[in-house]
Formats: C-alpha cells, structure tokens, sequence
C-alpha cells in the first residue's frame, strides 16, 4: 500500500470540515476523498510529457501535448471512481452510472474530460446510454490526478509575463482569485490543475474589461470577510475572490470553491455566470503507453 503524503492530514481536515456544513454532500465528498488519496500515484507524474517548443504564444503549457498513460491502471481507477458514485447515489439514479467502461472508452472520456470537450462527453453518452451531466461527472473528476500532476510538473515553465485570464497550463478559466498577504497580489487559481498565475486588480479575466465603471464586487454575508463576487457588467461574468495570507495547496482551490458555493448562488442569482466554453482548446492526446515487456531466460513476458 502506497504511503499516504504528507498533505492527507491537511486534505482530511477540508473534507471534514465541508462535511459537518453540508452533511448532504457526503457522497460526493467520499468521491473528492478517493480523488485526493490518489493525487500522489507515481503513474500520474509518468504520464506527464514536455511541453511543445512551437505551440502559439497565447497557448497553455498541455496544447498539443500526447500524454502516454498505463491504460489498465487507468481503467481500474476510472471503474472504481465510477463504482463509488453508483455506491453512492439514490436507488433511482444510480442505473444511470451502470455502464461497463473498455480500456478505449476511458482513455476517450479522459480524452475528452481533459479537453473540456463538453459536445464530445454528451455524444459518448448518449452511445453509452448513460445520463450526459452522470458521465461528465465522472470523466472531469477522474481525469484530475492527471492534470494535478501537469500542474506539478508544469509549473516552473509558465511564462512569468502570462496575461491571458485562462489557466497557463490546462487552459480553463480561473475558478477563484486569491488576493495575497500584506501586499494584497491579485493571483488567479485554477482547480483544475491548481495552477497560479498573477492578474491585474482592475480586469476581468473573461473579456479582459478595465474600466472600473464596468466591474463591480458583490459582498454577499457571512463570506464579507474573507470573500466576495467579482462581477463584470460587459460579459456579465463572476469569479469568487478568497483573501488569504498563504496561497492555497494545488489540490485545496477545489475544496475551496465547494466551501464558498453560497457564493456562487448568490452571483447567479443576480445574473452572473461563468462561461460555458472553456479559454483555450487544447488539442491534447491521452493515449496508452506501450506495453512493458519483461525478459525471463531470454523470453518477453
């Protein structure tokens, strides 16, 4: 058994804390646990690639990027994740995630998850005969260790002078803005691969609007304190702003945007909402790694 990381402590102290606030969500924080625990599986890290030396100068680090996988560990991770969301849902819904997933169907749904190929995941589903918004689900939630490890990997090579609002490495939009100790940076936050990168105070990362008449900040209570709605009149966008002395752990944005969900009700309640389409189209591949062949008294096996 793998040896648990040092941050399981910290990652174990969020999920109990989101369970005593929103008992309901039990189930699905069970599926966070189980996404969490597998962040430091060393077949992550192996599957990350080099970035392309000639991509375009706007594009993230993983556009165009072929990222070798083990396909069996891969499955089995995929049919797990998927048996603990049947395991976990209601009677009456949990039919919509029996489906037997082959090794080219997952790598697909990875694929396609990692692409945020929202028509592709929808077309799968309907040949699978699976709930679109069930297979989504499962596919963005599970293709996370991989792209938490480009995050790591990655890192270091994102351009100091980045100015594009969408993530430098996996290309999705910001999920939250950290505003950072005593000189109050402004630094957008991907949950997706836990990526950072600084923004202007004054610029909304949708459509890059600057005139300040146009962008607004929603104070919605308890979260006044320590949080707020950034809003955008031209787009009509949002994105949820944390103060906080230290940044977040890469693997915490996401825990972080499920414990200030209030806030997203109270923005599109009002009308905001976050874009459908994601910042950037990768183009990224997700294909099985060849097989590893071992040589006992001059025979592969």
């Amino acid at each position: 058994m793998r040896k648990k990381s040092t941050s399981w402590h910290d990652m174990h102290e969020r999920l109990e804390t989101l369970a005593q606030h929103y008992p309901e969500w039990q189930p699905s924080l069970q599926l966070w646990q189980a996404i969490l625990y597998t962040l430091d599986d060393p077949m992550w890290e192996a599957a990350v690639p080099q970035p392309c030396p000639d991509r375009p100068a706007a594009a993230p680090l993983l556009t165009g990027m072929v990222c070798h996988v083990d396909a069996r560990r891969v499955g089995r991770w995929v049919r797990s994740l998927a048996k603990l969301a049947r395991q976990n849902t209601a009677p009456g819904q949990a039919a919509l995630l029996r489906v037997h997933f082959h090794q080219e169907d997952v790598l697909a749904l990875l694929e396609a998850a990692l692409c945020q190929e929202h028509a592709r995941l929808t077309a799968f589903a309907e040949a699978l005969e699976m709930h679109p918004h069930a297979l989504a689900a499962i596919a963005h939630l599970a293709v996370i260790p991989l792209l938490q490890a480009c995050g790591r990997r990655l890192a270091s090579q994102v351009p100091q002078a980045w100015s594009c609002g969408y993530c430098p490495i996996c290309g999705a939009w910001p999920t939250l803005a950290e505003v950072r100790g005593l000189e109050h940076t402004r630094t957008l936050r991907c949950a997706r691969c836990g990526a950072a990168w600084r923004t202007a105070w004054l610029r909304c990362p949708y459509c890059n609007e600057m005139d300040h008449q146009r962008l607004g900040v929603l104070l919605p209570e308890p979260h006044g304190a320590t949080g707020q709605i950034d809003t955008c009149a031209t787009c009509q966008g949002y994105l949820k702003t944390h103060t906080t002395l230290q940044a977040l752990p890469a693997y915490a944005v996401a825990l972080q945007d499920l414990a200030t969900i209030a806030l997203d009700v109270a923005a599109l309640d009002r009308g905001y909402t976050r874009p459908e389409r994601p910042g950037y189209d990768l183009a990224c591949r997700l294909v099985a790694s060849p097989a590893r062949q071992r040589t006992i008294f001059g025979w592969h096996v």
